[in-house]
């Protein structure tokens, strides 16, 4: 059965999730990826499991020496619950935010040679770090889930519990946005009835979507963006090194001076997009209907 995890938060700074194969300089996305989203979700499942059924699961696997290039990296979380995730969505709700480029001083003794950790001075590194600063700025991540395929999921890892309620102790476990800085508050956590509908577009900030295909008549409203494609389990294992054709399109309800100036801010409302929106999937809340475009 299909279900709609909803998860409303609030940034304390802002967040900062810096482009694959990025080194000297660590630019970050203005927009999390949906990939970040799922991240978000499987690090909240692992501490819901760990309370609700005594099994430690770590987030990350990192194993250098591993002489199988898929054993060296992987999220074992991720890979069980990624059959159940069908959908991911995002919404800036209130509030702006900034990209800007620092000057950080990094630690980098889990990426270089074993040999050079015996040099302190080798331990630490100066690089140019991206951030977004959006403090207090009101989000919402969403995902479709579909619970029978969670069930299962937790089920391999002996926890046998209802996947609802993992689901929402996994949302109000959530506590960053990308790296351990980008910290946030979960301010409300909701599992809902999902209802397909078409046309049916509510004022509300619309979420970004997934599309198959660039449409026509598009306007200067939004942006289309590239993101990794996180639906395939090799993204989460092996070195993590992105295949680039392996991307998906999504809708951004922003224009693309803003996104390209660094600038993010509230969501346009889906109403705006009907020329692009047909099917959408509805929940309601308090007699209140919102709006989730389906994929196109």
């Amino acid at each position: 059965m299909l279900k709609m995890a909803i998860a409303q938060a609030m940034l304390h700074w802002g967040f900062w999730i810096r482009y694959p194969l990025a080194s000297a300089r660590q630019d970050t996305y203005v927009v999390p990826q949906p990939s970040t989203l799922v991240g978000a979700l499987g690090a909240g499942l692992a501490r819901a499991i760990s309370g609700l059924c005594g099994v430690a699961i770590p987030e990350i696997i990192h194993n250098p020496r591993a002489r199988d290039m898929q054993s060296r990296y992987s999220v074992p979380i991720i890979t069980f619950i990624l059959p159940a995730i069908k959908d991911v969505y995002f919404r800036v709700l209130s509030g702006w935010g900034i990209r800007s480029m620092d000057i950080t001083r990094h630690f980098q003794g889990t990426y270089i040679r074993v040999e050079d950790l015996k040099d302190p001075s080798q331990w630490f590194a100066v690089r140019v770090t991206g951030k977004v600063y959006a403090p207090k700025m009101e989000i919402e991540i969403a995902y479709l889930v579909d619970t029978e395929k969670l069930r299962e999921a937790l089920g391999e890892f002996e926890c046998n519990v209802d996947p609802e309620k993992a689901l929402l102790y996994g949302l109000a476990s959530m506590t960053r946005l990308g790296p351990v800085e980008g910290l946030l508050t979960i301010e409300g956590i909701s599992i809902l009835n999902v209802e397909e509908a078409r046309g049916k577009l509510m004022n509300e900030p619309c979420p970004y979507f997934r599309i198959s295909h660039v449409p026509s008549g598009l306007g200067s409203d939004v942006t289309i963006a590239e993101f990794w494609d996180w639906g395939r389990a090799e993204f989460w294992s092996g070195l993590r090194v992105p295949n680039p054709d392996y991307t998906l399109k999504y809708v951004v309800p922003l224009n693309k001076s803003s996104l390209d100036s660094g600038l993010l801010m509230p969501f346009k409302p889906c109403k705006l997009l009907r020329d692009i929106i047909n099917e959408v999937y509805l929940v309601k809340v308090n007699g209140n209907e919102y709006t989730y475009p389906k994929p196109q």
